[in-house]
């Protein structure tokens, strides 16, 4: 996993490397700066010599990387042209020094005038954006904002600065003008304003740079927010020992679908079975059963007493005990509807159900708000909620949700005890202890209906198999996320439909056991 940190971690990290370790912050932004232009030399394939770049400098540390990076630049001979957006006058501490440093050795800086005309160099090979950190907040501003502007008006393409000058380094958020970069070379760990969208989607690709932190200065601040990887996933999943049967592999039972829902029903068993399990049993209303009958093959169906309407109803409680006991987890909510006599018979059976659940869509709405379910869920639950579904749960507003939605995800769990699945791109994944998980895979092919009772299906499965809820949840969405991927790739995004995940799930499981992180890479 990678890390992932808030400006304040990052800053933290970078003191007490200063300060205990007692390595200058120069050193610091020699390093950061050498990354970099290894980095560019990586983009022009090891020749350096004559590519002409222009880089623009702010008034901060950003600026000092960019002096520094200059340097470098020129002695490998590059053709550099670097702007100051402020008087060098102006600069102080490590900045500065990396400013006068340049130019000892020869380099020249044109100082840009506020309120000025901005100049029109010849067109380059590429711009370096070394103008704002990751500390900013709010829009950008005056000089800065035309600055950004005039980088993202001309034709060359932008390699930024530990994040691209304008977004936020905690949120992502863009709330004026913000640089829309090719590449991103971020300094010691992520920033969560590098995961986040629109931050994430103006970063382009990303690199961590080292700039050598101490490992024992890293291991001494705990961050609690972690990028999934391939290999993650992998030591995730359960595996079978060759003596295995269907018994060993996990029983797992949905309650699940209404008239006009089946669908959903059959997404979610047919999904915890293609993840794994080694038994899946679906819950449905006694009148829809024959429909289910002929739907499914490989999941077995249990008729359910229901009401005049054909929904779940109260009678049905003392067969879902008797199921329940016989399963090692249970998913509750696809496609169930929100019929009173429903709401009445899941909010009774909760209190009966010790086995881990997994609560998804009408079982989320039928919760009802925090102060009605907090504390009485069985431990080891996982509650995987949209944004609307998580308004509906906390009495929050969506917008508020997306905003922070990382610490809002983390409280909720820790508050209910259960593992919180906040779905969206990224989806977050919050651990009741207080670790973080963001999801990396996925894309728009997955914003079509029945998409979200395959997650739950999946991760159903992986629980009822004996993993970890965390674990369940975590490579239950980086799975599904893969598969969507591949669908994008071989069937097209707006093609793609929920059962087309359901059968790209295998090849999704192969290359997290392949271990093939290129191919991974290039989705």
């Amino acid at each position: 996993m990678k890390k992932i940190s808030t400006t304040k971690e990052m800053r933290s990290l970078d003191a007490a490397a200063i300060d205990k370790a007692g390595i200058p912050g120069l050193i610091l932004m020699e390093n950061a700066s050498l990354q970099i232009c290894d980095k560019i030399h990586e983009i022009y394939d090891g020749k350096l010599k004559n590519h002409a770049i222009i880089i623009v400098c702010g008034n901060g540390n950003n600026g000092g990387d960019g002096y520094a990076l200059a340097r470098h630049l020129f002695n490998r001979g590059a053709a550099i042209k670097v702007f100051s957006s402020c008087p060098l006058a102006r600069l102080k501490g490590d900045a500065r020094k990396n400013a006068d440093i340049f130019l000892a050795i020869g380099g020249k800086i044109k100082e840009l005038q506020e309120g000025g005309t901005l100049p029109q160099p010849p067109e380059a090979e590429m711009i370096v954006d070394a103008l704002l950190g990751t500390g900013i907040t709010g829009p950008a501003r005056g000089f800065t904002a035309r600055l950004i502007e005039w980088i993202n008006d001309r034709p060359e393409p932008v390699l930024a600065v530990d994040i691209p000058s304008g977004v936020e380094g905690d949120t992502g958020t863009a709330n004026g003008p913000a640089i829309v970069a090719n590449w991103t070379v971020t300094m010691g760990l992520l920033k969560r304003g590098l995961v986040l969208p629109p931050g994430r989607d103006l970063a382009g690709e990303i690199t961590v740079a080292i700039i050598s932190l101490p490992p024992a200065i890293r291991a001494g601040k705990h961050i609690p927010f972690n990028l999934l990887e391939t290999e993650d996933i992998a030591r995730m999943l359960p595996e079978r020992e060759p003596t295995s049967h269907k018994g060993d592999c996990g029983h797992a039972f949905v309650i699940a679908g209404s008239p006009g829902m089946t669908g959903a029903a059959v997404l979610c068993s047919q999904a915890a079975l293609r993840i794994g399990s080694g038994l899946v049993i679906l819950g449905i209303p006694e009148s829809l059963n024959p429909i289910l009958e002929v739907k499914l093959t490989e999941v077995m169906t249990k008729p359910l007493a229901e009401n005049e309407e054909g929904c779940f109803s109260v009678e049905a409680i003392p067969a879902i005990e008797e199921m329940t006991a016989w399963s090692d987890a249970v998913c509750i909510g696809p496609g169930l509807s929100q019929h009173p006599d429903t709401k009445d018979a899941v909010r009774q059976m909760l209190s009966k159900i010790s086995k881990p659940l997994v609560i998804d869509a009408d079982g989320l709405n039928i919760l009802g708000n925090e102060e009605e379910f907090a504390g009485i869920l069985p431990a080891g639950s996982i509650l995987t909620p949209h944004p609307g579904e998580f308004s509906r749960l906390t009495g929050l507003s969506i917008s508020e949700i997306l905003e922070k939605r990382v610490d809002l995800t983390a409280k909720k769990a820790e508050e209910w005890g259960v593992v919180v699945v906040l779905k969206g791109s990224p989806t977050i994944i919050a651990d009741p202890g207080g670790e973080l998980y963001c999801n990396p895979t996925g894309n728009p092919s997955l914003a079509s209906g029945g998409t979200g009772d395959v997650l739950a299906g999946m991760i159903l499965g992986l629980l009822a198999q004996g993993c970890p809820p965390v674990h369940a949840a975590c490579a239950g969405v980086y799975l599904h996320g893969l598969a969507g991927d591949i669908a994008a790739e071989k069937i097209g995004i707006a093609a793609t439909i929920a059962g087309d995940l359901d059968r790209l799930l295998p090849e999704a499981v192969r290359l997290i056991h392949q271990g093939d992180d290129e191919k991974l890479s290039s989705r």
